[in-house]
């Protein structure tokens, strides 16, 4: 299965989006020019052109993990994922190209673009190995030989347009096939439609089995997405809470180591305001002991001084007395020889 899911780089038309579109959806009949990825299909992005039209039938392919994801090991078709087309005209899906083809034969054959998309459903529809393209959906439909186009010209009065065909070369005349009598029995005819009504109750027994098949792929495809969208969820939670817990260990981390430094910075503000008591009070008691000893320097000093002032009278008071004594010896012969 390994060379069936080719890696494949192509471009959006819608989103621009390049590479391996992983979903994308390629026009049958237009083939790589025209390519949408499938989140652009199913927003309805398919947008016509001069070439590409709306009817042409758009082909999903997958890659690998997408065909897992949507068929669930489901085998391929003719190495291609199964296909569902959706009706052009009338907006049903569901449709094999089979039974778009018989959907649109019994449904839209008079629509103006029926007979253009029947060709290339024809195209399709033939055996492995059938391509389309545009030369081949012409060649299709100019096997419609003619075509007669009617429309009113005038009140009461019809007009017809009769529209032949390029002749093609080298082209076999088709036999015409063999019609039956007219007198066919009332059992034949019971047995046509006894055998049209089994082909319509086996194609839309098919096409229920088919549809009940497509909702068991798209519930288990539903599944499988919400199982891989809750293991998404748990996983980022887990990594979410992860990074939440290493965040809060980080921050716990960090304010403990602040507050360790803040303890270290009080503790040596507080050994440094011990240290400037200590020097203050030591300070203060040198001072106190100069105080001490110049007050009594002072108080020597003063004390000195007075022994000193003390000395100084006591020699004054023996000076004066000496001086009297000596004063006294004087006058003592003076007034004796006066009275002689």
């Amino acid at each position: 299965m390994a060379s069936s899911f080719p890696t494949v780089h192509r471009k959006c038309l819608g989103c621009t989006a390049q590479g391996d579109l992983g979903r994308r959806y390629e026009c049958s009949v237009c083939g790589s020019e025209v390519i949408y990825c499938g989140n652009c299909f199913d927003e309805g992005r398919n947008r016509p052109t001069h070439k590409h039209k709306y009817y042409h039938p758009m082909k999903a392919i997958y890659n690998r993990a997408f065909f897992e994801l949507f068929f669930s090991g489901e085998e391929l078709v003719n190495g291609e994922a199964p296909q569902s087309y959706k009706c052009p005209f009338c907006d049903e899906m569901g449709f094999t190209s089979e039974e778009l083809q018989v959907h649109v034969e019994e449904k839209h054959g008079g629509h103006a673009d029926a007979a253009a998309l029947l060709a290339i459903l024809e195209i399709m529809n033939r055996p492995v190995g059938s391509v389309v393209t545009a030369s081949s959906v012409a060649e299709e439909e100019k096997a419609k030989s003619t075509e007669i186009r009617c429309q009113e010209k005038s009140r009461g009065g019809l007009s017809y347009e009769v529209i032949l065909a390029e002749p093609a070369p080298n082209v076999a005349v088709p036999k015409r096939p063999v019609t039956p009598g007219k007198n066919v029995s009332v059992e034949e005819i019971e047995q046509k439609l006894k055998a049209a009504e089994e082909r319509r109750i086996s194609l839309e027994a098919k096409k229920m089995a088919d549809i009940s098949n497509k909702l068991a792929k798209v519930e288990e495809a539903t599944r499988k997405k919400d199982e891989i969208t809750n293991e998404f969820i748990t996983q980022t939670k887990e990594q979410l809470e992860s990074k939440m817990e290493l965040h809060v260990e980080k921050r716990e981390a960090i304010i403990s180591d602040l507050k360790e430094k803040l303890k270290i910075h009080s503790q040596e503000i507080e050994k440094t305001r011990e240290t400037l008591e200590q020097q203050k009070a030591n300070e203060q008691k040198a001072i106190e002991e100069k105080l001490k000893i110049a007050q009594s320097l002072r108080d020597e000093n003063i004390k000195k001084m007075l022994d000193r002032l003390k000395e100084h009278e006591r020699r004054a008071e023996l000076v004066r007395q000496n001086k009297a004594q000596s004063q006294d010896i004087d006058g003592q012969p003076n007034a004796i020889a006066s009275s002689g």
